[in-house]
């Protein structure tokens, strides 16, 4: 596990070196114009690879990120899940969601066993998303009974995210 999250930990720093978008030229014209430029190398729409369809929460602001330069530093939000007595409820699934009920990729959520919290999105989102406001759902089971039912507001600037509405704890029965 420590292994898993030491790599997990390097691709993140890695994916938010640059937060400029990858611009690649199309040689060959396949999936787009010949020399035509996307933002992701062989994808004809120039859509990041986490981009959730229309009328799902997102709203973007045109956002020039050239010339900023991000900090090594890789922001997650996490939210505490406790029993009355104060005991961390361990989940037996759980995931975070766009408002539409599509599950996001597993690299933006998890548990961190050291702060014995739950990682409901991170800076993993950022690249393709720079300047976008984003309602993501993060969603907890028991056995077969959701427990935790949480909506987050996120912004993403060009470097990191910043959780705007949303709560960083909740309390089951």
């Amino acid at each position: 596990m420590t292994k898993k999250l030491m790599m997990l930990s390097a691709m993140f720093a890695i994916a938010i070196a640059s937060c400029t978008k990858p611009i690649t030229t199309n040689p060959t014209g396949s999936g787009g114009t010949k020399g035509e430029k996307t933002g992701y190398k062989n994808d004809s729409t120039g859509k990041p690879p986490y981009d959730i369809e229309e009328g799902c929460g997102d709203t973007a602001a045109p956002v020039d990120c050239s010339g900023i330069y991000c900090t090594q530093e890789v922001r997650m939000l996490f939210l505490d899940v406790k029993n009355s007595a104060g005991t961390t409820v361990t989940l037996t699934s759980f995931h975070t969601e766009d408002m539409a009920g599509n599950k996001l990729p597993a690299d933006l959520y998890g548990y961190d066993k050291w702060r014995d919290a739950y990682m409901v999105f991170n800076d993993s989102w950022v690249k393709g998303h720079e300047g976008t406001t984003k309602k993501v759902r993060f969603v907890g089971y028991v056995g077969s009974t959701k427990v935790v039912d949480e909506v987050y507001t996120i912004v993403t600037d060009c470097c990191h995210i910043e959780k705007t509405a949303g709560k960083d704890s909740v309390v089951l029965p």
